[in-house]
């Protein structure tokens, strides 16, 4: 039987990333590698060669994008408001 997985709500992660800023123990590349995976479509390879510099924050309404290289080649994601701000608080730790 195929497994269900389940994608935590805006809320949960919310609270997960309020819980990472007062606990700097708190890893967020599990949940961040997750959200990326199953909400962006990205291979979770993606995290580990993630820097400061691939990240584009969301302004107004043009969402947060992440540049990742797959390949010989330099491609852009468009991120969903719950994997952009686990990403931008991974970053910050």
């Amino acid at each position: 039987m195929a497994e269900r997985h389940m994608l935590m709500t805006t809320q949960e992660i919310r609270a997960l990333v309020n819980a990472a800023l007062a606990d700097p123990s708190i890893d967020l590349a599990v949940p961040l590698g997750m959200s990326l995976m199953l909400r962006e479509g990205l291979r979770t390879t993606v995290l580990t060669a993630l820097s400061r510099a691939d990240y584009h924050p969301a302004v107004d309404d043009v969402p947060g994008s992440l540049t990742y290289r797959d390949g010989d080649h330099v491609r852009v994601a468009k991120l969903s408001p719950e994997t952009e701000l686990l990403l931008a608080v991974h970053l910050e730790q």
